[in-house]
């Protein structure tokens, strides 16, 4: 049978449509996958759920640290989550608000803070082989921001501080970033960084894990920043 000329255009129009339909279809079974969470047992939920985003819609006091076992991606949405209650308890191995382990794979993103009770915890801690993604935000600590005990972490932007600090003698703001010395000696523990602000502490040029450790990649320098009101390092590409 030979189609007509307008027959040839109906035909090539639905077949238009019909592509265009799966390909929304498509979008809409295989995109990303987001939740929303404006609470702290809806963030335990979600965080031991199968969505691939988690999304803050408020801020959150956190009671017990909120532990990452796989990989996910939290938005922080501009908010915050802190602790009012202490939450560090070394014979649970309870660190930090957020601890990144059994190989979980976790990126912060989205500029939002994470302030943790003074003279309590870390902000973040990733231990059993796990992998931390940080992008950008505010993490406030105490003597460590970002701690890992086994794992690694990528610190491509943020802003890092701490309130209580070290006792160690002369080194009170040394260990903003730090490493657990066992595993860093063995290889299975490291942080690598190539953005972000660290304030009264550089991560070029610390004593984290002894004199002149450089937690920062090659081919980014970490400058200090003249017009700070304490000394302040803002790491970038050369």
């Amino acid at each position: 049978m030979q189609l007509t000329k307008s027959k040839k255009i109906w035909a090539v129009s639905i077949i238009a449509v019909l592509l265009v339909s799966f390909m929304l279809l498509a979008t809409a079974c295989c995109g990303t996958s987001t939740t929303n969470v404006s609470t702290y047992s809806e963030l335990v939920d979600a965080i031991a759920g199968n969505s691939e985003v988690i999304q803050l819609e408020g801020d959150i006091l956190v009671e017990a640290p909120i532990v990452v076992t796989r990989e996910v991606v939290l938005d922080m949405n501009g908010k915050t989550l802190s602790n009012e209650v202490d939450i560090w308890d070394e014979g649970a191995n309870a660190w930090a608000i957020i601890s990144v382990r059994e190989g979980g794979v976790l990126t912060v993103e989205g500029n939002g803070k994470i302030q943790t009770k003074e003279n309590d915890c870390y902000a973040i801690d990733v231990m059993d082989g796990g992998h931390l993604v940080v992008n950008d935000g505010e993490f406030v600590g105490n003597i460590s921001a970002v701690y890992v005990y086994e794992g690694s972490a990528q610190i491509n932007g943020g802003t890092y501080s701490i309130q209580q600090k070290s006792e160690v003698q002369g080194k009170p703001n040394e260990f903003v970033l730090n490493l657990e010395d066992v595993h860093r000696e063995a290889g299975t523990a490291s942080i690598v960084v190539t953005g972000g602000i660290f304030v009264e502490f550089n991560p070029q040029n610390c004593k984290a894990e002894g004199d002149n450790t450089n937690f920062v990649k090659d081919g980014y320098v970490s400058t200090l920043d003249e017009t700070a009101s304490v000394p302040t390092y803002v790491v970038s590409a050369e």
